[in-house]
């Protein structure tokens, strides 16, 4: 069966408290924290948590992942260096050599000015994309590229703000 959801992510919120780390070094700060572990429930709570998850290998993406995922062993996560401030075209390039999962819903985890690019390309209009957002697509058609702009449409923009209390 074709892969039926896409999730693009942005990392939750990161910290510019330390001044000796490099960018890809920065972590999460609170406000990210609580961001991504919120982002999860939802996710789980509208039967959308992700079986495959290919993330870019920051500090702050890989703590997005794991608050997001929780202590659950759910989802087959993937850390990869080309995703680290790649552009869109860069980022479907590398999802095309990879092929198409085989489970699912499978979820992107990067960085702007990327993913609010892979947004439009997949919706056809302009989003965007505050740390720890998930655009969520519904395949619309299986007939062609997995990764066709055709073959997707936005279901939902899920904002942490909209449910954190």
């Amino acid at each position: 069966m074709a892969l039926q959801y896409l999730i693009l992510m942005r990392h939750a919120k990161s910290s510019w408290k330390f001044d000796d780390l490099s960018d890809h070094q920065r972590p999460l700060n609170g406000r990210g924290r609580r961001a991504a572990k919120t982002m999860g429930q939802v996710l789980r709570a509208k039967k959308l948590f992700p079986r495959e998850i290919w993330s870019s290998d920051s500090a702050r993406t890989r703590e997005t992942v794991a608050r997001l995922t929780g202590k659950s062993d759910d989802a087959n996560v993937h850390y990869l260096n080309e995703f680290y401030h790649a552009g869109g075209n860069n980022i479907l390039y590398l999802c095309q050599g990879r092929g198409e999962p085989q489970r699912g819903p499978l979820m992107l985890v990067g960085h702007n000015p990327g993913w609010e690019e892979l947004v439009y390309y997949f919706s056809g209009s302009a989003h965007r994309m505050p740390t720890g957002a998930c655009a969520v697509f519904n395949r619309v058609n299986d007939d062609g590229d997995w990764l066709g702009s055709e073959s997707w449409s936005l279901r939902d923009l899920l904002l942490p703000r909209d449910f954190e209390s």
